[in-house]
């Protein structure tokens, strides 16, 4: 039987890390029924971080077309009020799931066939929160931007692709780096933590129905396009960077996932419209590493990378070279602290500093650095004519 909780007060959680400002749960009902309220809003709040409540059509409507078209809010209604608000903001490219709690499933099924964004009706609590849980993994996907690089063949000779082929190719350099980097427990469950953070709720699935029923048409005034990815994946194709069925792990059973490795790369083959489902296809191929014209160049800034493991100071300085200078001196610091007072290492990391901060203008930071890096090669004299391979391959990537 459904209850209503009173919709008075705002809501959020603590999760500014995670970037999902952009969504926004909202719950629309008159009833004044107060019963079990924490507990349930504390279960919308583990899946979305904001919560506004909500008791007039009118001021909601309002509210709604105040948000920005970049936020994406999803919708709790009472059957009744229901009916009165979904035909009016149901164009709204903010809006995107709506969901009906009520106690009477049958009649309300009726008027909400009407509208796509309608994604459930239901009777029971925690069936609707359930299901809520389940769309939002998908949402998030959906809505979320992309991290892509992209490589072309420039087929016209007036336009420039370097810039592009560049981020692609120091994409890939980047996780060879990630890949080789000497870790401990601590950067361990770091990475992890933040992945769970990061990548929570992306997913690729193969039920073409289902990633389909997400896809909500966009509004004729807006500049946005469904767009649908079908990847073509050979399992023995991806050798170096592997993809794996991950159905049995998934945290709703019947849900049928593919997992694809960070840096996979995958060859454009066809772009068509898919006018019975209102969607742009967007058909690709899993490649090898090797299938693109800069697999030579990937590998000539690779090898400058050295044998063997790598450590955060070869990650600030790909980061660099990447044009991302507050993270390389980010690690550069990192790799300091973990250093011991009289490693090596430590002249060639001062040096970089140095070159850093000069590189950002900070010219007096910049010559600090230098004098730490002097001062140690007084104190050190052994060290100043060391030349290992550690520091030759610390030192011979891009300088």
């Amino acid at each position: 039987m459904a209850s209503s909780v009173q919709p008075t007060d705002n809501f959020h959680t603590n999760a500014d890390e995670m970037n999902l400002d952009m969504f926004r749960l909202i719950w629309l009902d008159a009833n004044t029924n107060v019963a079990d309220a924490r507990s349930t809003e504390q279960k919308l709040l583990s899946i979305i971080n904001q919560l506004k409540k909500l008791r007039d059509v009118e001021e909601c409507q309002k509210y709604i077309e105040e948000r920005s078209k970049s936020d994406r809010l999803i919708m709790i209604v009472s059957g009744s009020l229901g009916r009165k608000i979904v035909p009016s903001i149901h164009r709204f490219r903010q809006a995107i799931s709506i969901y009906v709690y009520c106690m009477d499933e049958e009649g309300n099924k009726k008027w909400v066939d009407r509208y796509p964004k309608v994604k459930a009706v239901a009777a029971e609590l925690d069936e609707l929160i359930s299901q809520i849980k389940k769309d939002h993994k998908i949402q998030k996907t959906i809505e979320e931007s992309l991290s892509i690089n992209y490589f072309t063949r420039n087929s016209d000779p007036g336009k420039s692709t370097a810039d592009l082929n560049g981020k692609f190719v120091f994409s890939q350099v980047l996780i060879d780096c990630l890949l080789r980097l000497k870790t401990n427990k601590k950067d361990i469950q770091e990475l992890i933590n933040r992945c769970k953070q990061q990548y929570n709720g992306n997913s690729v699935n193969i039920d073409y129905r289902q990633a389909l029923s997400f896809l909500n048409a966009p509004d004729d005034t807006d500049n946005f396009k469904s767009v649908l990815f079908e990847i073509d994946a050979n399992p023995t194709v991806a050798t170096m960077k592997p993809f794996a069925d991950i159905s049995n792990y998934s945290e709703f059973p019947g849900d049928s996932e593919i997992l694809f490795m960070l840096g996979s790369i995958f060859r454009l083959v066809n772009i068509e419209y898919n006018s019975d489902d209102q969607v742009w296809i967007i058909q690709m191929t899993l490649c090898s590493e090797n299938e693109h014209d800069l697999e030579e160049v990937r590998m000539h800034i690779t090898q400058q990378l050295g044998d063997g493991e790598t450590n955060l100071q070869t990650l600030g300085k790909v980061l660099w070279e990447m044009g991302k200078p507050d993270l390389a001196e980010k690690y550069f610091m990192r790799f300091l602290e973990q250093l011991p007072p009289n490693a090596p290492l430590l002249v060639s990391l001062f040096e970089d500093l140095g070159k850093l901060a000069s590189q950002n203008h900070q010219y007096d930071k910049s010559v600090q650095w230098h004098q730490k890096a002097i001062a140690f090669k007084k104190v050190n004299q052994s060290i100043a004519s060391l030349n290992t391979n550690k520091i030759i391959n610390s030192n011979s990537m891009f300088n």
